[in-house]
């Protein structure tokens, strides 16, 4: 009998494309986004502007989703990635107070992800709702706990991807490393292939060889 053993640089990056595969439903988000945030969803008097950029960043051995805001009125960056169940999804938040909080959450069945923060909340932002409704919209609901289980509405920003007409086709090229919006060129032994961001370049960059094998063989 033949055992298969992985090296560890295979089990690496098994645990990175698993961490990807669990992220899949919110690859949509990376790229940059233009929002608008109102007290009052279709209520002018109070909104404001703030932007957005999800990339990925990959190590070696995980895979997560990067958040930085600009002029972001609650939330200035966050990062999501898998939780310590199947199905369950871990943010780490800084506030524009400074602080930093931890939420954790799933889907529901309008397909929100909905994240509450880890632990008791004093004051500000105790849960964050993600809304992905297409490739170019999408909802950041932000509540404060007005009670033991209830919440009241605090915020919520539309964000609109950045330089995307709104019914945008499906001629978008493919990222070669995560299978998202490839939206950067780049260039290897005279052809051209495409990723998403920051993120995937780097990890392009350090080893195109082997994501493009990596790319042909899920292809296959």
């Amino acid at each position: 009998m033949t055992i298969s053993v992985l090296s560890p640089a295979a089990d690496d990056t098994d645990r990175r494309l698993a961490d990807q595969q669990a992220l899949k439903p919110l690859a949509e988000l990376v790229g940059a986004w233009r929002g608008v945030g109102m007290v009052q969803r279709n209520v002018q008097k109070g909104s404001w502007k703030e932007s957005a950029d999800w990339s990925w960043k990959l190590g070696r051995d995980s895979a997560a989703l990067e958040l930085k805001l600009v002029d972001g009125k609650y939330l200035t960056a966050a990062g999501v990635r898998p939780g310590p169940k199947s199905g369950e999804f871990t943010m780490e938040a800084s506030l524009a107070d400074g602080t930093q909080r931890t939420f954790l959450g799933k889907f529901n069945e309008r397909k929100q992800l909905v994240l509450t923060a880890d632990g008791k909340v004093g004051t500000g932002v105790g849960r964050i709702s993600l809304s992905p409704l297409h490739e170019t919209r999408f909802l950041m609901l932000l509540e404060v706990p007005e009670g033991p289980k209830t919440w009241k509405r605090l915020a919520e920003v539309g964000f609109t991807r950045e330089g995307v007409a709104f019914a945008a086709g499906d001629a978008t090229p493919v990222c070669i490393v995560t299978g998202g919006r490839g939206t950067i060129a780049i260039k290897h032994k005279g052809e051209t292939y495409h990723v998403c961001c920051s993120g995937c370049k780097q990890l392009f960059d350090d080893d195109p060889d082997g994501v493009i094998a990596q790319y042909k063989a899920k292809k296959k």
